[in-house]
């Protein structure tokens, strides 16, 4: 049994926590975070389907609003799953011990995120209606907004793991945080198909 100084420290700022410890609470904390985001992007999917089907006095999407291009939608979609396949190349990199292949793929899938957020609000300004324009047009705005939030977000989290990755803060050994960001990551891309295939 480990004392707590061994766990917490010495006192001096000096942690005393193992790896395997780090790790795990590394991994638990990452899962909890896109677990309750599991849960949020549910409820906002949910809230879509829920309207459609209810379709009070067909107002779930009035004659005179055009849904978002099915074609933006998916390319908006390929281009973030394209971005996870790159987040993964760096995370398999840097497990096979290699820094540079972490950092290529960690910056192709930041700017490949950052044409994304450009794509999505050129998708939501392109549309002719607004929130108030029934369900369809509420919930559309709804998850394209948190969409944006999404990718905001993952670029934030990139950017700090590309500057550590950059200044050799990660290694074969030890690179959880690469692993935990991508659950994220890969989130973020099933949700933006998930959205692709939802009916209009």
């Amino acid at each position: 049994m480990k004392s707590m100084t061994e766990m917490v420290g010495d006192g001096n700022g000096n942690s005393h926590v193992d790896q395997v410890t780090k790790d795990r609470q590394w991994r638990i904390a990452g899962l909890l975070f896109v677990g309750s985001d599991v849960v949020f992007v549910a409820a906002l999917l949910l809230s879509y389907l829920y309207l459609r089907v209810l379709n009070v006095n067909h107002l779930w999407r009035p004659s005179y609003v055009h849904p978002a291009s099915t074609a933006s939608t998916w390319l908006i979609a390929a281009v973030v799953v394209v971005s996870a396949g790159f987040y993964r190349y760096g995370a398999r990199g840097i497990a096979a011990g290699s820094s540079a292949k972490l950092t290529r793929g960690i910056l192709a899938a930041v700017l490949l995120l950052l044409v994304e957020i450009a794509l999505q609000i050129h998708q939501m300004t392109a549309v002719q209606f607004g929130p108030q324009s029934g369900g369809y047009a509420s919930s559309y705005f709804a998850l394209a907004g948190y969409h944006i939030f999404h990718l905001g977000l993952a670029v934030l989290l990139g950017l700090a793991v590309l500057n550590r990755s950059v200044h050799g803060k990660f290694t074969q050994a030890h690179h959880m945080e690469i692993t935990v960001l991508g659950y994220f990551w890969y989130w973020v891309a099933s949700v933006a198909v998930i959205v692709a295939l939802l009916p209009k």
